[in-house]
Parts: C-alpha cells; structure tokens; sequence
C-alpha cells in the first residue's frame, strides 16, 4: 500500500512568502493567501465578475484591435513591396519573428505526433 503524505502547510507559507520576498509585485497577492480578508465566497463571486469585465472589454474592444491590426498590416504590407528600402533593424526584427513562428510550428508538430522524432507507425501488421 501507498502510503500518503500530507505536506506541510508552513512550507507552502513560507514559500509563498519568499516569492514575495523575491518578487515584490506578488507581494499583494502573497498576502492575500497569508492573511485572508475574504471568504472564499466572497473571493469566487469577485473572480466571476472580474472574468465578466475581462471578457466584456475584450469583446467590446474587438473592432478597435482589429483596426490598429489592419493598420499595422499595412505598414507591414508597404515595407515587402519596397524590399530595397528595408533595414537591417527591420531584417533583424523579420528574421527573430520567423524563428519564433518556425519555433511554434515545430512544437505543435511534435504535440500533434505525440513524438519528438517522426510519426507514430503504429503496430507492424505481418500478412503472410
């Protein structure tokens, strides 16, 4: 049998409040967990409206992204069509992107092969 162990509740304290410590901007939120002032109701009902207002702001701001997009786009749009205009900052800044672009796509390649190394081939079936 297995034996179960809890862990120390004063460790995850302390933990908490060396991140603290370590990262001063967690400082309101390390004390928060180590010295409530809600209930853990009153702390869910406060998460439930702050995911409304999020995903309020972030709808309703939607066709205001989308423009500074478009904009952005064509910036980018004019500056391949004068290719002999480009400068080796921008070079640079295209080369980085590509590299984080190439980089996504590997790792959703082997996420979606469940391997870092080629594709699964399943069983061997031997028809004789």
């Amino acid at each position: 049998p297995r034996i179960h162990r809890r862990r120390h509740p004063n460790l995850a304290m302390s933990f908490i409040g060396a991140l603290a410590a370590r990262f001063p901007a967690m400082k309101p939120v390390a004390d928060g967990v180590l010295k409530p002032t809600k209930s853990i109701d009153a702390l869910g009902s406060e998460i439930m409206g702050l995911r409304f207002q999020y995903w309020y702001r972030y709808l309703s701001t939607y066709g205001e992204t989308f423009g500074k997009a478009k904009a952005q786009s064509k910036v980018v749009m004019d500056t391949i069509k004068h290719p002999a205009d480009i400068t080796y900052k921008q070079l640079a800044v295209g080369a980085v992107c590509g590299v984080h672009i190439y980089g996504a796509f590997t790792i959703g390649e082997m996420l979606g092969r469940k391997s870092i190394v080629g594709y699964s081939q399943g069983k061997k079936v031997h028809h004789h």
